[in-house]
C-alpha cells in the first residue's frame, strides 16, 4: 500500500509540473523497441528507471535522420506584389542524428548505470527560399547531449530512475528585414519608409528587394556550464503481472526560466543604403545574444503482454510549448546603431501546448532471429493556424511508426524504425502576421495600448504569412546493439 502511495505522489508531481521541449525526437519514444517502459539505451535519456528492467550489460550505436517535406503556397498579398501569382515553395531538410552509449548492471541487481553520448535530429528551418526570406532563410537548432544515468530496483514491481545531461546548443538565424516597412508610410524623395526614396527604380515597395536587410545570427550555449544541465527523473512500476507503466520528467536547460545563447551577428546591409554609402560596408559584424525559454517534456507509457508473446504498448506526451512563444534577438557592437541596425527583435513561434498520444504492439524478445513492431498515434496542433509561418508549421498531426529487428548470432541486433508524421494542410488565413500593424503603430506614435503595437512588440508585424502549409515528416533509426554476456 505504501508502495502505491509513494508511486501515485510521483506521478502527480510529474504532471503538475510539466514543460517542454522545442525539438522531441521523432525516433525514441513513440518509436518501435522504445518507450518509458522499456530497457533500450534511449531510456537514459526518455526514461531512466527503465534501465533497471534488462538483465545484460550492452554498447549501442546508432545513426537517426529526420527529413522534413515542406509545401507552401503563399497569397499574393503574403509577397507585397497583388499583380504576381502566390509564391509555390517546395522544400526538403534533412535532420541527420547519432548517439553511442553503454549499460552496466551492477552486482547485486539492485543498481543499473547507463552512459551516453548523443545529438538529435536538429530542428531545421527551410533554406534560402525566398519568398519566404521575412520568416526564415534556413538553419535551425541542433543540441549535443552527454549524459550518465541509474536505475535503482526498490522492490521487485518498482524502480527509481535519474540521469543528468549536459546539453549544448547551438542554434542558427537567417533571415530579412524589410527597411522600408520599419519605416511606416513616408512617401517622398527624403523618405525612408513604404513610398520614400528607394533609389534607382522609383519609390520603395513592400517587401522591396532593394529596402531589404539579411540577417545571420549565430549563437550557442557556453562550451560548460551549470546552464546546460538537465535531468531526467522517472519510475517504473508493474501494476500487475507483466504490465508495467512508466512516467519521466525532463527539466529545461538550468532550470532557469530563460536561456541565453550567445555569438555572432552579420548583417547584409540593404541595396539602397550601399548604394547611398558608395559600396562601402556591406555587411555589418556585431556580437549577438538569443533569449529562448526552453521548456520540458513529460513522457508515460502503459506496456501489458497480450498472448502469443506481444506487447501492447499505449504511450503519450505532454509538451508545454506555450513558453516557446519567441526568439528573443539581441544584437550589439560600436557599429550597428549608426548603420540603423535595431539592438532588439523577436522571431515569434506563438506555440501553444500539445499533446501526442500512440498505441501499438510488438514481438517480446525471447532470443528470435527476427521481431518486429507497429504503432498508430495522434498528435495535437503546437501552433494556431493564424500563427502558422514557415519558421512553425505544426497543425494536428497523424504518426505511423514501424520497426523490425534482426538477432545476428548471440550478441549482435539490428534494429530499423521508421516513422511517418503527416501534418494535413493548414489554412493560414486570416494570418496573424500584419505589415500593417507597423504602418498603424508608428501611426499612433507607438502607443503599446494599441492592437497593432503589440503586434509590433510580439513581432507580428512582418509581411503576411498567409497562404495554405502541408508538412511531411520521416524519422529513421539504425540501431546496433552488442550484448554482453
Amino acid at each position: 500500500m505504501a508502495v502505491r502511495r509513494i508511486l501515485m505522489l510521483i506521478l502527480l508531481c510529474a504532471v503538475t509540473s510539466v514543460q517542454a521541449s522545442p525539438r522531441t525526437d521523432p525516433t525514441t519514444g513513440r518509436a518501435v523497441f522504445t518507450g518509458a517502459t522499456m530497457p533500450h539505451a534511449t531510456a537514459i535519456g526518455l526514461d531512466p528507471a527503465a534501465l533497471g528492467l534488462g538483465d545484460l550489460d550492452e554498447i549501442y550505436v546508432a545513426i537517426t535522420d529526420v527529413i522534413d517535406q515542406i509545401h507552401v503556397d503563399l497569397d499574393r498579398l503574403a509577397q507585397g506584389d497583388l499583380q504576381s501569382p502566390g509564391a509555390r515553395v517546395r522544400d526538403v531538410e534533412l535532420s541527420p542524428g547519432a548517439m553511442l552509449a553503454f549499460i552496466y548492471h551492477l552486482a547485486g541487481d539492485r543498481a543499473t548505470l547507463g552512459f551516453e553520448a548523443r545529438t538529435n535530429p536538429p530542428e531545421s528551418f527551410p533554406s534560402d527560399r525566398n519568398a519566404l526570406r521575412y520568416h526564415t532563410l534556413g538553419d535551425g537548432e541542433r543540441d549535443w547531449l552527454l549524459s550518465v544515468g541509474a536505475s535503482f530496483k526498490a522492490t521487485n514491481e518498482l524502480f527509481f530512475g535519474a540521469s543528468l545531461s549536459h546539453q549544448n546548443t547551438f542554434l542558427r538565424l537567417r533571415y530579412a528585414r524589410d527597411t522600408a516597412l520599419e519605416s511606416g508610410l513616408t512617401p517622398g524623395a527624403t523618405g525612408r519608409g513604404i513610398g520614400g526614396d528607394c533609389g534607382a527604380g522609383g519609390p520603395c515597395t513592400l517587401a522591396d528587394p532593394r529596402a531589404t536587410e539579411l540577417y545571420d545570427v549565430d549563437v550557442r550555449s557556453p562550451a560548460l556550464a551549470t546552464s546546460n544541465l538537465r535531468v531526467n527523473i522517472g519510475v517504473v512500476y508493474e501494476l500487475v503481472r507483466d504490465v508495467w507503466i512508466g512516467v519521466a520528467y525532463h527539466t529545461p536547460p538550468g532550470f532557469a526560466v530563460q536561456t541565453e545563447l550567445a555569438g555572432h551577428v552579420a548583417v547584409t546591409r540593404a541595396p539602397r543604403d550601399i548604394a547611398r554609402d558608395g559600396g562601402e560596408d556591406p555587411v555589418i559584424r556585431g556580437q549577438s545574444v538569443v533569449e529562448i525559454q526552453f521548456p520540458a517534456s513529460v513522457d508515460a507509457e502503459l506496456r501489458a503482454r497480450l498472448p502469443i508473446q506481444l506487447d501492447l504498448h499505449v504511450g503519450g506526451r505532454w509538451e508545454d510549448l506555450s513558453r516557446l512563444q519567441t526568439y528573443d534577438v539581441r544584437t550589439y557592437g560600436s557599429t550597428l546603431p549608426s548603420h540603423g541596425i535595431p539592438e532588439w527583435t523577436e522571431r515569434p513561434r506563438g506555440m501553444h501546448d500539445a499533446f501526442a498520444l500512440w498505441a501499438g504492439v510488438e514481438q517480446v524478445d525471447t532470443g528470435q532471429p527476427w521481431l518486429g513492431g507497429t504503432r498508430l498515434g495522434f498528435e495535437t496542433s503546437s501552433v494556431s493556424a493564424a500563427r502558422t509561418s514557415p519558421l512553425t508549421i505544426a497543425p494536428t498531426s497523424l504518426t505511423l511508426d514501424l520497426g523490425g529487428q534482426r538477432r545476428i548470432g548471440r550478441n549482435l541486433i539490428v534494429q530499423l524504425s521508421y516513422g511517418l508524421q503527416y501534418f494535413p494542410t493548414v489554412n493560414a488565413r486570416p494570418s496573424a502576421f500584419d505589415p500593417g500593424d507597423q504602418v498603424d503603430c508608428i501611426a499612433s506614435g507607438y502607443d503599446y495600448t494599441k492592437p497593432a503595437c503589440r503586434a509590433v512588440r510580439e513581432g507580428y508585424a512582418l509581411p503576411s504569412a498567409a497562404g495554405d502549409y502541408e508538412r511531411i515528416e520521416h524519422a529513421l533509426r539504425i540501431g546496433l546493439r552488442y550484448e554482453l554476456h
